[in-house]
């Protein structure tokens, strides 16, 4: 049965577990209410004063009008015959990030201590001066010592022998508990610098320890002058180094965010009454798809952003600086190093049947780092140096040769998308949507590609927002993704993910009861065949109960894996990795200091081969790093070998934790590249 929007009166004496009391009201009498649409009131009766029979009335005094009685508290937008409740979409689309919101996002939280969690060792914390050591001073004689820059380490010690340094940065969002806080941190999770290793989350010192990611304000023109504040969603590239991420904000700013070597910036905002819910970036970072909320058409659709990208360094137009991910050019709709300079809204789908999608996976029929064969490099079209080219040596717009060697026929055809797969779940509605993203890549490559040179050098300096410049909006050129089949669940959905590639070709969605169930979707993720009836519900596996949060395990080396996910139970309050071909859990982590997980992200391992999962506790307030594999430092450093745990073979260890100003729902990462 149907639990029907509940009505409770949410004020500061009756819900407790509301933060923020004065900022929960203020959001209830902000949120907009549609006309003709009935609202939940609670009727009060005045109570007549004692007056003395003998004396006169006294004059009435002026007095404040009554404050409104606070709205109600929404655990749903559809009541119990399942027809939406407006008001209740609206007040929940309106305050996105709210733990009313949250609630409704992820489900009930369960702070119990779980008894029989065990309490994983933590390494003692020390400190390294990055630009104040021995190491730095004798490479840099001159310079002077700076101590105010400082990485909180827990592993190895100052060697110059092993003098290298790689890192992995993110970005945390949270509801802000000070209204001037945007709600947006840039943290350091995995760090190496000559022998010392820090896997505690911290403020970078890279951004002198600033608590509010300092690429925020490459937006405050976008955002009408002011610093975007309340995030409500994040979305980052899935299969390889996905340098940027792209943050929605409550008011339809749509930022990327990356670290100080992917430091470009691009933005876009979305029109008055559309609320974005959910953000997926395909494979490799050619498109991002992005799930609405309509609060004026009362209708869920679909946005989508052709994104473009440049290697710090480059600048539109050149110079460009030749990195081996990066193309010497502008290519919105192709592979490319997430590095944004470029997002164009190209326009929305609608979503038939679905008025409040909750959640979105969208992947291609290739990924840069799943290719063996390449790993990432290009194949010389003319000569026999093989797969050792830059992007910038292939260029397309630099010869016909190059650009035919993009073909399907071509020697590098199969190195870009063809074809690819979206999911959309709505939670409320209990459905899954298949959408085809094959009409995308077709544009991308038939203008690319199958044209002449000269049309595809016209069609790369007509480049631009303009509605008919390159790419075109959907009015002027209908090349959308298309809506191909939509799953009735039994279990509301609550999180989903598709695998990498279209062998096996698998689009997991995870329900309340703590079920995992698998569709095939290989026909459609390989553009061979679309046909909805392939795609079928299959075998399931069963997790801890309400799982929120499904993020690919990463491999050991480069890419992540295809099929085995990392999940968060949130009422478990457990993350399992599960192999999801093998239907089997591999491992479970539960410790003490977690309270309430929510998210689930995991470190890129280059240039530690190691692997580290990152939790966002939202009521616990905090972002906890956990080791479960051995580090093994490579490349042209001193071997170094150290295990996990005080004994050196413990499952998890726990490296640390960033205490956040505010209850966090979301982290993503990446290797800096």
């Amino acid at each position: 049965m149907r639990r029907a929007a509940r009505l409770t009166l949410a004020g500061c004496a009756v819900v407790l577990a509301m933060a923020g009391c004065e900022r929960e009201a203020d959001r209830r009498t902000a949120a907009p209410v549609p006309s003709g649409t009935a609202t939940g009131t609670v009727a009060t009766q005045p109570v007549p004063a004692q007056m003395p029979a003998e004396r006169p009335p006294p004059v009435p005094a002026v007095t404040a009008a009554p404050a409104a009685p606070p709205r109600p508290w929404f655990d749903d937008i559809l009541d119990a015959d399942g027809k939406l409740v407006r008001e209740a979409y609206v007040a929940i689309a309106s305050d996105y990030s709210s733990d009313e919101a949250i609630a409704y996002r992820y489900g009930a939280a369960n702070t119990r201590p779980v008894a029989t969690a065990p309490t994983h060792w933590q390494p003692d914390d020390k400190t390294f001066y990055p630009h104040a050591n021995p190491c730095y001073q004798k490479e840099f004689p001159k310079a002077e010592p700076d101590y105010n820059l400082k990485v909180i380490y827990q592993l190895g010690q100052l060697d110059c022998a092993r003098n290298d340094y790689g890192s992995n940065m993110g970005d945390v969002i949270y509801r802000a508990d000070a209204a001037s806080d945007p709600g947006v941190t840039s943290l350091l999770t995995l760090a190496l610098s000559a022998g010392t290793i820090a896997e505690k989350p911290q403020l970078p010192w890279v951004y002198g320890h600033v608590a509010t990611d300092p690429q925020l304000n490459n937006h405050v023109a976008a955002n009408g002058g002011v610093l975007p504040r309340r995030p409500i969603a994040m979305g980052r590239c899935s299969e390889h180094d996905c340098a940027q991420a792209l943050i929605a904000f409550q008011n339809g700013l749509i930022a990327s965010v990356g670290s100080n070597t992917a430091s470009h910036s691009a933005a876009v905002k979305l029109p008055a009454g559309k609320v974005p819910t959910a953000i997926a970036i395909t494979t490799n970072s050619e498109f991002a798809l992005v799930t609405v909320w309509d609060t004026v058409s009362f209708k869920g659709q679909l946005a989508v952003l052709a994104l473009g990208s440049l290697a710090d360094g480059s600048k539109v137009g050149g110079p460009y600086d030749p990195s081996a991910g990066s193309w010497p050019g502008l290519y919105p709709g192709l592979r490319n190093i997430s590095n944004f300079v470029f997002i164009k809204l190209l326009g929305f789908v609608d979503l038939p049947g679905m008025v409040a999608p909750t959640e979105v996976s969208a992947v291609t029929d290739f990924a840069v780092m799943q290719d063996n064969s390449t790993q990432g490099w290009l194949i010389d079209p003319v000569g026999r140096r093989g797969a050792s080219l830059t992007m910038t040596e292939v260029n397309p717009a630099t010869s016909s040769v190059n650009q035919k060697s993009f073909t399907r026929a071509g020697i590098n055809g199969k190195l870009v998308s063809r074809a690819g797969v979206a999911a959309v779940i709505s939670k409320s509605e209990k459905k899954v949507i298949f959408l085809d993203l094959k009409p995308l890549f077709d544009k991308v490559n038939r203008t690319y590609f199958e044209g002449s040179h000269a049309a595809l050098q016209s069609t790369l300096a007509n480049t631009g927002l303009g509605d008919a410049q390159w790419p075109p909006v959907f009015s002027v050129d209908n090349y959308a993704p298309t809506v191909v089949k939509s799953v009735r669940l039994p279990q509301k959905p609550t999180a989903v993910r598709i695998s990498i590639l279209p062998i096996p070709g698998r689009a997991w969605v995870a329900t309340e009861e703590g079920k995992i169930r698998a569709f095939s979707v290989a026909g459609l993720q390989s553009g061979r065949n679309p046909d909805p009836r392939l795609i079928e519900e299959m075998l399931s596996v069963q997790v801890g109960k309400n799982p929120t949060s499904m993020k690919h395990h990463v491999n050991v080396g480069l890419g992540n894996s295809n099929t085995r996910l990392w999940v968060v139970s949130r009422r478990a309050q457990k993350i399992q990795l599960v192999d999801m071909v093998g239907l089997s859990v591999e491992k479970t982590l539960q410790d003490s200091r977690i309270v309430d997980p929510i998210a689930v992200d995991e470190t890129q391992q280059n240039p530690l081969l190691t692997s580290v999962i990152t939790i966002t506790d939202y009521t616990g307030r905090q972002v906890m790093n956990y080791r479960y594999a051995p580090i093994s430092l490579q490349g042209g450093n001193t071997p170094l070998q150290m295990g996990v745990g005080k004994s050196g073979n413990a499952p998890f260890e726990f490296g640390g934790a960033y205490d956040v100003p505010g209850k966090p729902f979301d982290f993503t990462q990446s290797n800096v590249p």
